[in-house]
């Protein structure tokens, strides 16, 4: 007997899953060779595990084709195929009926027949051929139904199947569960960021989004999805000899704190009010945001697990199921960030302790008062005490730097050039409330000791002298004008030509060796792996 199974719980791991399915089998008392199917092809074959109550003890269990299922009569594809050529002979038959009505219908060269005869048989033809058209019609309803039911057969029989060989203490019908990993199931943390304003906390919604291409859909099942993935290898961590040498230390340029986050900002969305725009029929009415319930979280050996609360299809091959984990609160510092030198725009950010953030790395979603402003990646690395994210452009603060001609001069009786570099930087704030922002501009560094670089009006900005930042922290009022100098000179020997570069702002990239995305912190967004 073919004992037919069914997905009732899966575990999605960041790259695999456990599928657990159930079934019943008839079984007599002594020895039953009993054949279990529903294994996929995606399946992992060696990691099959087969459950039954007590008292049933197995001789021998394998993976079979179907072609080896004993006192198996027809294949169920065997008499799909029969009825298929069934409504093909039908098919035929009934285009030979048609050509037989058009033909006879043709009384073109034939006097045998009287005008009457040929008026009687006018008069039924449209009724016999529309009655043929009908039949074909249906027939082919049919054919396209049983074809869609033999590609999903052929698909059944072509998965494993497993024999059992099992000697049972009693007769009767027993339930039992398959399990086994399938590495064509994911899930992928997703994070939407809403900001109220400057003086509520972030509000977080961690979401998944699951996908798997099993060829089979999951229909009304328990979802559990853990952090991490099972342990792929048993080899235990081995220590390398620790060794001491001397070296000359070279020169290393330090970039500057920061300066990445205007490049990684979101370019469309003002933090001041924002309405959206409301459609059709729900103009005027109080529309709330559809939540689904969220998972029960449990924190388990080596990984957290988020229990997904209902039971749900997820079907194979579609964009992803969108299930949520967890809503909560962060508390921010909020600040509009400039950096003129590098872009002209200016973002909005906030600053959170990193070990608040208590998620794994994801894509985040970020919404101003309802609207949506982009996307950004959140990863709180370990080694980062702030997390600063940035929630898009801010046009409240006009931000605007003018660099002044630089002037050269010899310098008397010491044999020396020295340059006077100026830039202004003017900022407006065009909203009618105080906004605090924090500007950034740079001296830059020298790498030589004969190569001098001397600070003449910063503003009282804050110089860090090893990266040549130099930021200011400011409460801008409305309608007001604040204007920053940015004053410094550069002495260096009158033989030697000056030369400028600029450092990579990027660090190398990395990659995920696990599964080769592109990564930006500690763990890949994709498989969750940790990239060392």
């Amino acid at each position: 007997m073919v004992a037919k199974t069914s997905v009732k719980e899966v575990q999605i791991y960041r790259s695999s899953a456990t599928i657990t399915r159930g079934g019943e089998a008839e079984l007599t008392e002594g020895r039953n060779i009993i054949y279990i199917s529903g294994m996929t092809e995606s399946a992992r074959r060696d990691s099959f595990r087969l459950k039954f109550p007590e008292g049933i003890k197995a001789v021998n269990i394998q993976i079979v084709g179907v072609e080896k299922i004993e006192g198996e009569e027809v294949k169920e594809s065997e008499r799909i195929r029969k009825q298929l050529d069934e409504i093909g002979y039908q098919k035929e038959t009934l285009d030979m009926l048609l050509e037989l009505r058009k033909t006879n219908s043709d009384f073109s060269g034939r006097s045998d027949i009287s005008i009457e005869a040929q008026e009687k048989v006018m008069e039924a033809l449209p009724e016999q051929m529309l009655s043929l058209h009908r039949q074909l019609d249906e027939l082919t309803v049919k054919e396209t139904k049983l074809q869609e039911a033999l590609a999903k057969t052929l698909l059944e029989e072509n998965r494993p199947v497993i024999m059992a060989e099992v000697v049972s203490a009693s007769s009767g019908t027993v339930p039992f569960i398959l399990q086994y990993q399938d590495d064509k199931c994911c899930w992928t943390p997703k994070y939407q960021i809403h900001y109220t304003n400057d003086k509520e906390p972030l509000e977080v919604c961690m979401k998944a989004q699951i996908n798997q291409s099993s060829g089979e859909d999951w229909k009304q099942v328990k979802v559990t999805l853990y952090t991490g993935n099972p342990s792929v290898s048993n080899d235990l961590p081995e220590m390398s000899t620790h060794e001491l040498y001397l070296y000359e230390e070279a020169k290393v340029k330090v970039r500057a704190k920061g300066a990445m986050m205007a490049a990684r900002a979101m370019e469309d969305t003002c933090c001041e009010d924002a309405e959206p725009a409301m459609m059709g029929m729900a103009v005027g009415m109080a529309m709330n945001t559809l939540m689904m319930d969220t998972a029960e979280v449990a924190e388990e050996e080596t990984m957290t697990a988020f229990v997904l609360p209902n039971a749900r299809d997820i079907f194979s091959d579609t964009d992803g199921n969108m299930a949520d984990l967890q809503n909560f609160s962060v508390k921010a510092s909020y600040h509009v960030l400039a950096i003129p030198s590098v872009d002209n725009n200016s973002y909005l950010t906030a600053e959170i302790v990193a070990s608040e953030w208590p998620l794994p790395p994801a894509d985040a979603a970020v919404y101003l008062r309802d609207t949506f402003a982009g996307e950004v990646y959140v990863d709180a690395d370990e080694d980062t005490d702030l997390l600063t994210l940035s929630l898009g452009r801010d046009e409240r603060l006009n931000v605007i730097r003018t660099e002044s001609p630089k002037k050269t001069s010899d310098v008397f009786l010491k044999g020396d050039k020295k340059q006077l570099c100026k830039a202004e930087i003017r900022l407006v704030n065009t909203s009618s409330e105080p906004v605090s922002a924090l500007i950034k501009d740079q001296l830059p560094v020298s790498t030589e000791k004969a190569i001098s670089i001397e600070p003449v009006n910063i503003s009282d900005g804050i110089l860090d002298k090893d990266t040549g930042e130099l930021k200011w922290e400011i409460m801008a009022e409305p309608d007001k004008t604040v204007t920053l100098a940015v004053e410094y000179t550069i002495v260096w020997p009158k033989d030697k030509k000056l030369g400028t570069r600029r450092s990579a702002m990027n660090a190398k990239p990395k990659f995920c060796s696990n599964c080769g995305r592109p990564v930006a912190g500690r763990f890949c967004p994709e498989c969750g792996a940790e990239v060392k």
